[in-house]
């Protein structure tokens, strides 16, 4: 994964299918409902139904990172304000909200480690009682 990129976009609307519409006929992109109140857009972001008619309507961009306790730390002591900290997004990873000395609002990141394949098995035949490894049965042959 590349380090520090913004990865995700979301909108924040209070008419979820009008920017769905909007964004549809200008780019083409596909959308799909992740759960309610939330549509995600295929390769780009999301659009998020504003739940709360005081809350601002803005455009968050996400940043990766690989550690979200150490970059709060960060954006604390750089003079930023965790609004949102570590929620889990589930099977996933997980996002804080914040915002910049100027008020902005930005998102952090932070996927979940991929689970590794677990190791190739041994192709086992039955024979009668007895079990013979794939690598036997061709030596017997």
């Amino acid at each position: 994964m590349p380090k520090n990129v913004i990865q995700h976009i979301e909108w924040t609307t209070s008419d979820p299918k009008r920017l769905r519409k909007f964004f549809g006929k200008i780019f083409d992109w596909e959308f799909h409902d992740a759960m309610p109140g939330y549509t995600m857009i295929e390769g780009v972001g999301g659009i998020f139904a504003r739940p709360d008619p005081q809350m601002s309507i803005v455009i968050t961009p996400y940043v990766n990172v690989a550690d979200l306790a150490a970059t709060e730390k960060k954006v604390k002591a750089g003079g930023g304000q965790i609004h949102k900290s570590k929620q889990e997004v589930p099977g996933m990873g997980w996002f804080t909200l914040f915002s910049d000395p100027d008020g902005n609002i930005m998102g952090l990141w932070q996927p979940m480690a991929k689970r590794r394949a677990a190791p190739a098995r041994k192709k086992v035949a039955k024979t009668g009682a007895k079990r013979v490894t794939a690598k036997k049965k061709a030596r017997a042959k």
